[in-house]
């Protein structure tokens, strides 16, 4: 767009500056001082052609300048002030202007945007003639200089550091072929010797067969001899009653050989498993090994502080830890400060799924565990598994089989937990860290249900008879207790247990389902108070909230009850308009507010195969 000169009134020689007034008025011989400049018509306005030009539909977009930031005056530009640079927005338009608002460069079209109708705006042409004397334009040539040094002298130590990399590459190939070859190594050696053992239990199996099949033949042929021998006396009874009186003892004697051969030719049958530490391997996202972040090399010479290793650790320093670790998990389930659930109300969130194609069995999801971060501990004594869950995506991300059913699981120190497996009256032990891994296994006397950890010891719940029994890590009994001062039994079927501390002593509650009592317990396992109420009937999983609040599993009442353990009053939470059918454990989040809720009925998969979850409103 051409510039377009302002009109000024010529004043004598020695008089004041040149004024400049409004232009279209002046092109009618008309002297009226400007109250607005357009920088895309680039002309002086009156107050009355001002508002005219905001409100034309041509003109409308422009943004007008009032009298505090338009130019004194304006004139065309002369051949050393031409543009040379376009706009990259509007084309052939060439950038004259600059926004001081924004720090951006405009053309005029740009100066028509919203964005720009109430900035400060200079021309170029105006700011030119001070920048290359001004102390930006210095700072950007001292800058540019010193960072080509900069540049220089940082090329040298790149290439150092590239052929380090190059070292490391190499050095991380070689230690994973060594781990390879290892592995490939350890692999044939138990390839062998399981071949070994199926060849050796072939051969002993064959062994034996043949020696029975041996048998059969000679007690065949005898039979036929007998039948023979009868045969031939058949005209002379005389004969014939000798003979058969021997028969008989040879038959009998047969038949006693008979049994015996049926008998051992039961053979012990055998069936290749696949190892689950060696499954999991497998199906590990990170199978072999992972590339673990070390000290970081820096070209400009700044390297990031090592991190201090186990061994560096003082043992005093590590030792505090673990004790710290488990104060911290013994007082898992007690939340200072949280919120009085009797008066919340909860909203139903979308079901986590938890059955796997390859099971044919529903699920029957016995307990539940909120880990740290957005992980879910199930039990599913139906298919003799331990689950896990991402609660964030709500996706199963691991699972591992059992030898034998479990029924209740409780949080240990260092991502582990324990599992009670009452067919075989034994506590699992796993790892939660990444994935569930098989730990080592504590023989229990008797059949055991519910399981918490306390101060490093575990107390565990028992069924026929019931009782509870206090022992340590490695399942030595430090004490035990089931009847009264009287000798009458204090419990029926103490199911499941959970810790919380109050007044700064950890205490246990257990739910006894055979007589529909809540039952509260010091660690010394002595009897404190037992809790009863009219809308709760076989209760089942519990959870500590804090504050002296327990959730209580409803199992025949189908509901979700919380506890003061205070005052003993009850009050429902959730019931089956809720969905809440049998529950049969309940976990809760106190961080998002959130709990989670396994439900099972017979013939019921939407209720057995999901997790229900609901959310504080």
């Amino acid at each position: 767009m051409d510039a377009v000169s302002g009109r000024k009134e010529q004043m004598p020689s020695g008089s004041a500056p040149d004024r400049t007034f409004f232009q279209p008025c002046a092109e009618d011989g008309k002297k009226i001082l400007p109250e607005a400049f357009c920088p895309v018509c680039e002309e002086f306005l009156c107050f009355t052609c001002a508002r005219v030009h905001r409100n034309q539909k041509i003109t409308k977009s422009h943004a007008l300048q009032d009298k505090s930031s338009m130019p004194s005056s304006f004139r065309e530009e002369s051949e050393d002030e031409k543009f040379k640079e376009t706009c990259q927005r509007h084309g052939i338009e060439f950038i004259k202007y600059y926004c001081l608002n924004h720090e951006e460069l405009l053309c005029g079209d740009c100066l028509a945007e919203k964005a720009h109708r109430s900035c400060n705006i200079e021309r170029i042409s105006q700011l030119a003639e001070r920048y290359k004397e001004g102390e930006e334009y210095n700072n950007l040539k001292t800058g540019l200089v010193q960072t080509a040094n900069d540049i220089g002298r940082l090329s040298p130590d790149i290439q150092a550091i590239m052929k380090s990399v190059d070292e490391e590459c190499l050095t991380n190939i070689n230690e994973l072929r060594k781990f390879r070859t290892e592995i490939n190594q350890y692999l044939d050696k138990w390839e062998n010797e399981l071949l070994a053992e199926i060849d050796q239990k072939k051969r002993t199996s064959n062994t034996l067969l043949n020696e029975l099949k041996s048998k059969c033949t000679n007690m065949k042929s005898s039979i036929e001899k007998l039948k023979s021998e009868l045969q031939e006396q058949d005209d002379n009874t005389n004969q014939l009653f000798i003979v058969g009186k021997r028969a008989i003892k040879e038959l009998a004697g047969l038949q006693e050989a008979l049994e015996d051969v049926s008998r051992r030719s039961e053979v012990p049958r055998y069936k290749f498993q696949w190892d689950q530490a060696t499954e999991q391997l497998i199906a590990s996202d990170n199978a072999i090994g992972t590339l673990e972040e070390g000290k970081s090399s820096s070209a400009l010479g700044q390297h990031q502080r090592p991190q201090q290793t186990n061994q560096e650790q003082p043992q005093q320093e590590t030792t505090q830890q673990h004790q710290k670790q488990i104060k911290a998990l013994s007082q898992t389930a007690h939340f200072k400060g949280s919120a009085d659930l009797s008066l919340t109300k909860f909203i139903r969130q979308p079901d986590i799924s938890v059955k796997t194609l390859g099971e044919t069995r529903n699920c029957y999801l016995t307990s539940v565990a909120h880990l740290t971060g957005d992980r879910l501990l199930l039990v599913d004594c139906a298919n003799y598994s331990l689950k896990l869950v991402d609660t964030m995506n709500n996706k199963l991300v691991s699972q591992v089989k059992l030898p034998v059913l479990p029924w209740d699981l409780c949080l240990l120190p260092g991502d582990r937990a324990a599992v009670a497996l009452p067919g075989v009256e034994k506590i699992q032990f796993v790892s939660t860290r990444g994935i569930i891994t098989l730990q080592e296994v504590v023989k229990v006397d008797g059949y055991c249900h519910g399981i918490e950890f306390c101060e490093n010891n575990l107390i565990v719940s028992f069924s026929s008879p019931g009782k509870f029994v206090l022992m340590d890590m490695k399942g030595n009994v430090k004490k035990s207790v089931d009847k009264d001062s009287n000798g009458k039994p204090l419990f029926m079927h103490p199911e499941y247990l959970t810790m919380t501390i109050e007044s700064q002593t950890p205490v246990i509650y257990s739910s006894d389902w055979g007589i529909n009592t809540i039952t509260k317990l010091s660690i010394s396992l002595e009897v404190l108070k037992n809790f009863k109420h009219p809308i709760l009937s076989s209760p089942s999983g519990l959870a500590s909230v804090g504050d002296n609040q327990l959730l209580v599993s409803g199992r025949d009442s189908n509901n979700i009850l919380v506890l003061d353990t205070l005052t003993c009053e009850i009050t429902q939470l959730l019931g089956k308009e809720e969905g809440i059918e049998s529950p049969l454990s309940v976990a809760y989040c106190p961080q998002k507010k959130m709990m989670f809720v396994t439900c099972s009925r017979y013939g019921r998969p939407e209720l057995e195969n999901f997790v229900k979850v609901f959310k504080v409103t």
